[in-house]
């Protein structure tokens, strides 16, 4: 027996210790994201960044509010007990005559009107009848839940616009590399021709080494690439709220992104459509509310109270304990509290005065949000109207340097072009390819900046 018990710890140690170590695996496990759309990366941004997870603990705390609130208008029951030694009992001094009608006028003598035990228990019931306060307090907390959970709403708009912006840039980068190993592909083809022609006596070294140059240089910028892209992946985890050690991969290509013309367009601005405007009006409820809950303060207070307890004296100590003992004796009481507010010194007044001028801040908010509004939707119209004709200009350009790449490369194969203008129509081509693509990202973050401005950036994400 003695030696099982030894054994039993063992095993049992050992089992919490590996179910420990298992739960800890389980947490700390990365995680795998495949072929994520874009709606997929807002969507799981919005359930794990801290930002939308606090936010959501704010509506909880507000409604805990309304909660605590609401209870000050419920019965209100307390109970109180306390047991007294009064080891050194206090007197009072009484003319003697009153004890002894033959003492000496003058005299007093000390009387002890306690004993040096005592003991009181009470139960208590309140319950709030009428307070205007109370009323327009609960309505408040019921508006500042509305307020908190707009709150939510704005946090997801920002990480929608945050996930956004880093979803289009992996996704460009990422095309770009694909264009860049293309076009070392094409300039490694012409090189290794130019370098077989060179070793056969038909073409001079430096042509050979020009083609070569250039070929190192566009193997070097899809290091960088490479490299950039798991720059901008980094990025789009940290704004899903993924830990960097987690695998995530996106879907999607450029083919699918559409902008055209019609995308600039506005029909009328409503800025009550931003979920900002939305906030300042529920603000304006609070301190409308909160304006009506100081004048209530100058309404009566009317509440109901019931006590029972009882109450008990003796010389000796053991008394105290037994609750039913004859000298416990019974009190209570109930009744109706009228409590009249008379005359604060004006303290009501001036929190009423302090609560009208917050109204008016708000009620500026208000008149001068629509004027931001309208500045910030036309400076995205303009925006995006640029980007859209600097993306198609670029666009061309990128197709006629395709071209022109193209023709020089067959002229110098068939051997009626010269070496170095396939070098310069590839570099050319290149850049008109970087030009194009930084157009494209320029197109896209002012298309998300238009929609933000709009208020319709959340929808329009959730529907991609």
């Amino acid at each position: 027996m003695y030696r099982f018990i030894p054994l039993f710890s063992v095993l049992l140690f050992s089992l919490l210790l590996g179910t420990e170590l298992k739960a800890q695996e389980n947490t700390n496990a990365t995680k795998d994201l495949e072929n994520y759309t874009l709606e997929q990366c807002v969507e799981y941004a919005i359930q794990n960044r801290v930002e939308v997870k606090n936010a959501e603990l704010d509506n909880r705390i507000a409604k805990a509010r309304v909660g605590e609130v609401r209870a000050q208008g419920l019965p209100q029951v307390s109970a109180s007990l306390s047991l007294i030694d009064n080891y050194k009992v206090p007197v009072s001094f009484l003319p003697a005559q009153i004890l002894n009608p033959q003492a000496p006028e003058g005299d007093f003598v000390a009387v002890a009107f306690q004993t040096q035990f005592a003991g009181q228990s009470k139960i208590e019931l309140q319950q709030l009848i009428f307070s205007g306060s109370y009323i327009l307090g609960l309505k408040a907390a019921s508006t500042y839940t509305q307020l908190s959970e707009k709150q939510i709403t704005q946090s997801k708009i920002d990480i929608a616009e945050s996930v956004s912006k880093a979803y289009y840039s992996l996704l460009i980068n990422r095309e770009r590399l694909g264009l860049l190993k293309q076009n070392y592909n094409r300039i490694d083809t012409v090189y290794q021709q130019t370098k077989a022609l060179y070793e056969n006596g038909f073409a001079e070294k430096i042509e050979a080494d020009r083609l070569k140059v250039s070929a190192n240089n566009i193997k070097m910028e899809i290091q960088n690439f490479e490299r950039l892209i798991e720059l901008s992946q980094m990025l789009l985890k940290f704004q899903m709220g993924l830990e960097q050690e987690d695998k995530l991969t996106v879907s999607g290509s450029l083919e699918k992104l559409e902008i055209n013309e019609s995308d600039a367009l506005v029909s009328q601005i409503n800025p009550e459509q931003r979920i900002e405007f939305s906030l300042l009006q529920t603000q304006k409820e609070l301190n409308l509310l909160q304006i009506k809950e100081y004048k209530a303060r100058y309404l009566p207070t009317l509440s109901f109270f019931a006590n029972y307890g009882a109450n008990m004296g003796s010389a000796e100590a053991k008394d105290l304990v037994p609750f039913a003992s004859d000298r416990w004796v019974a009190n209570g009481a109930f009744g109706i509290s009228l409590n009249i507010p008379i005359f604060d010194s004006f303290q009501k007044h001036h929190l009423i005065q302090q609560e009208k001028f917050n109204l008016m801040k708000t009620e500026n908010q208000m008149n001068d949000f629509s004027r931001v509004v309208n500045l910030q939707v036309s400076q995205s119209q303009v925006t995006l109207k640029n980007s859209i004709d600097q993306l198609k200009f670029q666009e061309e350009n990128m197709n006629l340097a395709k071209e022109i790449f193209r023709v020089t490369k067959i002229k110098y194969e068939e051997g009626v072009g010269a070496n170095l203008e396939v070098v310069e129509a590839e570099t050319a081509y290149k850049e008109a390819q970087t030009n194009y693509y930084s157009a494209l990202y320029d197109a896209m973050i002012a298309k998300i900046d238009m929609e933000k401005a709009q208020g319709t950036l959340y929808t329009v994400t959730s529907k991609q």
